[in-house]
């Protein structure tokens, strides 16, 4: 596996794990989802209701989506502060403003040659000047920091203001709107480009005017503000509600407001996460490692601390944490019976239900890193070590437990250094629960496998489909990749198919993750080239009466150089995510996540997740998992100490 260059293993392979071993991860545009308010005690998360749907425009140049569902002013965008109360508004729950309250915040990044501002606003005063939205210096006498606002004249008119670099400024645009001040929710949505200022209400274009052809002449420390006017004049309160404003860094298009407008209830998107939690192991130490692995049944999570020295230097531990009423709290941690040093427990997790299944790749029990993989099982509310798995015929090197996957009474192992057809050409372990406990039941090796394939650095089960990676197969070129999938049978399992990208290249090592739901098949290639060195990309195979199709390639809106895109995958119904752990999104190797919608069999990126204390060097998104709430692993990130690491939660 290759290095990533800062001097520690490459965590490469990201087991797929878990029941319908799904791993997701999302902010629109660049900037991070976040959440205002209490994170853990104070927090009432909720689980995923649905998976996720279509939205109904692109979203990936939001820059600012403040929801106000479950209270919070803080979801997509930088956190709004200030006092807002709470109400049912036209897409669930707004902001309500009562004259005197307004939310602000200085981390708008600046638009220069396009912004949108869009919201559903009911205002209930009349005969006042209001402010819905400014980031407007006025009357501080300083020129390079005014930008653009939206006001409500005192007969109900809208009033739209860009602050074009011009000698006349501001530009206002006075448009007399019969009605708006009903009592109602309607729709507003206005727009500026190089060419036009437009406005919108209830989805429909009421004023066009050209533009000036100037940039906007904002700058990055002005105020954004919902609810009043920045600056040293009248704030111009706003008494009313406002639901789901939205500002775009470009010019949304007259099609786009009107598809905004007529989805009505269920907004730009019915789904879209935000920040519940970040989790963090009690006693935390530098160099731990939490969140390397990571997976979610339901209301339970399990998180890996691969270098933990829980029982002893490097013995790795794991962690189980479930949903309470207060939110997220740890259960238990998880250790081995027989710890050693640098068995490395919890580089690969898989829970389903109240069984828990943790790789040890690094333990001697056949031999100087054979591997292991142990089992644990929940009573009440108690776990205990229920198995130690081994391979039938473990021996030094073989890695096993460098990846796992559970679903109800079948686990699958990886041993990528397994060296049957030649060093490292790997292979998977399958084993069942029967009456008696744990036994070996099938051991996977690829057809035509070679050495160096790494054959089971990644492993996925849903019923009786099991699915293998092995990242380094020539099966297109050296190290393009492969995986295969492997079906049961009255007990028995055989290979069903082997694949690789239509578009697959030496280097890509497509089988890095992969993950399973039913009929849909989705593995990494973090090494694709396709937009700059190792951009990665992610493919879809799809089984029809038992033949295997790729469906589609998935890749970053915002794809770059060396972000890794498909270090780990997951797939739920038409939902996959794709983790890009070494994305500069918010700082240089920070990492993100990338959430992906299937409609009538075409993908299309819905959002971009990232952490809301992101920092240089977190790799946030090097694993990732769903199943109710989502769980983001950052495994170098430091609020316990240098490379303690940290998992997120993030739910709808």
């Amino acid at each position: 596996m290759r290095d990533p260059g800062d001097g520690v293993p490459a965590p490469a392979a990201r087991p797929a794990g878990g029941r319908r071993s799904v791993r997701v991860a999302v902010t629109l545009g660049a900037l991070t989802m976040t959440l205002l308010g209490a994170i853990g005690p104070g927090a009432q998360p909720t689980a995923l209701a649905a998976p996720v749907d279509t939205c109904v425009v692109d979203i990936a140049d939001v820059i600012g989506w403040w929801r106000g569902e479950d209270d919070l002013t803080g979801q997509t965008g930088p956190d709004l502060s200030g006092s807002v109360t709470f109400s049912d508004a036209a897409v669930r729950r707004g902001m309500a403003f009562d004259g005197e309250s307004t939310v602000t915040t200085s981390a708008l990044p600046t638009v220069a040659d396009g912004v949108s501002f869009e919201a559903w606003v009911r205002p209930v005063a009349n005969g006042l000047v209001q402010t819905i939205v400014s980031r407007w210096d006025e009357l501080s006498g300083d020129d390079t920091s005014r930008s653009f606002a939206l006001r409500i004249g005192p007969t109900g008119e809208l009033i739209w203001m860009t602050d074009e670099i011009s000698t006349q400024r501001p530009v206002e645009q006075y448009v007399i709107v019969p009605d708006f001040a009903d009592g109602d929710f309607h729709h507003v949505a206005v727009t500026w480009n190089l060419a036009e200022t437009a406005v919108y209400v209830d989805g429909a274009l009421v004023d066009s005017r050209p533009s000036q052809g100037l940039p906007l002449n904002g700058a990055p420390a002005t105020e954004f503000r919902l609810g009043s006017q920045a600056g040293l004049g009248n704030p111009f309160y706003f008494t009313g509600v406002l639901d789901e404003p939205t500002v775009w860094r470009r010019a949304i298009t007259p099609a786009e407001v009107a598809a905004i407008h007529t989805a009505g209830t269920e907004g730009k998107c019915t789904f879209v996460p935000v920040q519940r939690a970040k989790l963090l192991p009690p006693g935390g130490t530098s160099n731990g490692w939490f969140g390397f692995a990571v997976d979610v049944d339901s209301t339970s999570i399990i998180v890996g601390a691969p270098l933990q020295n829980a029982a002893n230097i490097f013995s790795g531990a794991a962690y189980v944490f479930t949903l309470q009423a207060g939110g997220w709290v740890q259960q238990q941690r998880l250790v081995a019976s027989d710890a050693g040093l640098s068995d490395q427990l919890g580089w690969s997790v898989a829970i389903s239900g109240d069984t828990a299944v943790v790789g040890s790749y690094g333990n001697n029990g056949g031999g100087t890193d054979s591997g292991a993989a142990y089992v644990f099982t929940r009573t009440g509310t108690v776990w205990a070590q229920a198995a130690k798995l081994l391979a039938v015929d473990a021996s030094a090197g073989d890695g096993f437990g460098y990846a796992v996957a559970i679903d109800g009474d079948t686990i699958a192992v990886g041993a990528p250094g397994d060296d049957d057809a030649g060093s490292n050409s790997g292979a998977a372990y399958v084993f069942a629960r029967g009456p008696s406990g744990w036994t070996q039941a099938a051991k996977l090796v690829a057809t035509g496998a070679a050495a160096g394939d790494d054959h089971g650095a990644s492993v996925a089960v849903d019923g009786d489909t099991v699915v293998v990676g092995r990242p380094g197969a020539d099966a297109v070129g050296t190290n393009s990749g492969s995986a295969s999938v492997y079906v049961r049978t009255a007990g028995t399992w055989a290979e069903q198919a082997a694949f690789t990208p239509a578009s697959g290249a030496a280097g890509d090592e497509f089988g890095t993750s992969v993950a399973i739901d039913g009929d849909s098949v989705i593995g990494g290639s973090p090494f694709d080239d396709d937009a700059g060195d190792a951009s990665g990309s992610a493919s879809v195979f799809v089984r029809t009466a038992g033949v295997w199709s790729q469906q589609a390639t998935l890749t970053a809106v915002d794809a770059a150089p060396g972000a890794r895109f498909g270090v780990g995958v997951a797939i739920d119904g038409g939902t996959a995510v794709s983790g890009a752990y070494q994305d500069a999104g918010t700082a240089s190797q920070s990492g993100s996540a990338y959430l992906f919608n299937r409609s009538t069999g075409v993908w299309e990126q819905l959002t971009k997740l990232q952490a809301d204390d992101a920092a240089a060097g977190d790799r946030f998104g090097v694993a990732v998992a769903i199943s109710g709430d989502i769980v983001v692993g950052a495994y170098l990130d430091d609020d316990q100490g240098s490379n303690s690491g940290g998992a997120y939660v993030f739910a709808g």
